[in-house]
């Protein structure tokens, strides 16, 4: 009976996310962007994607900001268009899910503000959100102060949360503590989402984004070790606890101390091709490319997805790694054309395995 009942609410879901999927960059334009000598040469090719809409109107040679701002512009626009068709508990997870978006802009916001950027300098940096936000940007950026911030966003989720990190902020005057509130209390609110749902669609929402918040905890408390030399009560602190498998005692393990391929081993082993390069690096360098690993897992995910059964919240997920993925492996190959690097160079850094020789 859950089958048929799936299959109703998700026939019309499935057709148009599969209709997005379908415009996704093809095999063959991938190898023409690839094999682009340079930045400028990159927009002949591009333009022949369905990013084309969002490069009209650049003017002169390119810069590599501005056009991955505008390809950030069409990731957030397009991943809010399946969230109507959804009901109830996924969609509002969905909603959720995107508004991470908003979560990045706050950050930027916080960064500006706190060290007396103007307004117009913020603006230039904000991803355009659209109408899918109704915080009010340009009031926020002409904030006097953090505090001052807060005390706008008082009213919204986001001002609470904030506001509980102020003293410590005022205290230490490090904005690193709004930003991982801010983190906390997103993943938190995701995972209580997740929680609400029933059936499959808690269970593809564990699948895909239980993985993800999993994958974020066990890197956070790395990054907080090896990079910041954070005390194991600050990391415990700065991370999550509840509702995962990498909950406080992992946490604990690896804040006093425990091995990054032991722990990543004792969580995916078998699951996630290529853990066993961790062993070779030291862990400052292994913690990057377990990070590729992770996304690399999940787009792996998604695509066997679309070759299943799909009439599930399943497809409005994978849609969504494989939209992510796609602008993020262009940022990479804009970076790296920017940089004079050749295909070579840039390959091993993208998360899909793109153009010739792929897979």
């Amino acid at each position: 009976m859950a089958l048929v009942l799936d299959a109703a609410r998700y026939a019309g879901v499935n057709a148009r996310v599969r209709g997005l999927i379908s415009r996704l960059i093809p095999d063959w334009l991938w190898a023409e962007l690839l094999a682009a000598p340079d930045l400028p040469s990159l927009l002949s090719p591009l333009e022949q994607s369905w990013h084309r809409p969002v490069l009209a109107n650049l003017e002169g040679r390119p810069q590599a900001a501005a056009l991955e701002r505008r390809l950030w512009r069409h990731l957030v626009a397009v991943s809010r268009s399946p969230i109507h068709l959804l009901q109830g508990g996924p969609r509002a997870l969905l909603d959720w899910h995107w508004r991470r978006f908003e979560v990045d802009n706050l950050k930027t916001v916080l960064r500006a503000v706190h060290h007396r950027a103007s307004a117009e300098a913020l603006e230039a940096t904000l991803i355009p959100l659209g109408p899918g936000s109704r915080l009010p940007w340009r009031a926020l950026g002409e904030s006097s102060s953090v505090p001052a911030l807060v005390e706008r966003l008082q009213g919204t989720f986001y001002g609470p949360v904030l506001e509980q990190a102020l003293d410590t902020y005022r205290r230490e005057g490090q904005l690193f503590v709004l930003e991982v509130a801010l983190d906390l209390a997103y993943f938190g609110r995701l995972l209580r989402l997740i929680a609400q749902l029933g059936g499959r669609d808690r269970q593809e929402a564990r699948r895909f984004l239980g993985f993800w918040v999993e994958s974020q905890n066990l890197l956070w408390a790395y990054r907080y070790r090896i990079y910041a030399g954070l005390s194991p009560e600050e990391i415990l602190n700065y991370t999550l606890h509840r509702g995962l498998r990498v909950d406080a005692a992992a946490v604990r393990e690896i804040a006093l101390g425990a091995p990054l391929a032991e722990m990543v081993a004792r969580f995916w082993d078998g699951a996630i091709p290529g853990l066993e390069q961790l062993q070779e690096r030291p862990e400052p360098e292994a913690l990057p490319l377990l990070e590729l690993l992770f996304q690399r897992h999940l787009h792996r995910m998604a695509q066997s997805t679309l070759d299943k059964y799909s009439l599930h919240l399943g497809i409005v997920l994978a849609f969504q790694v494989l939209l992510f993925d796609e602008i993020q492996d262009l940022v990479t190959l804009i970076e790296g054309k920017a940089a004079g690097w050749s295909q070579e160079q840039i390959q091993p850094y993208l998360i899909a395995p793109r153009g010739p020789g792929r897979g």
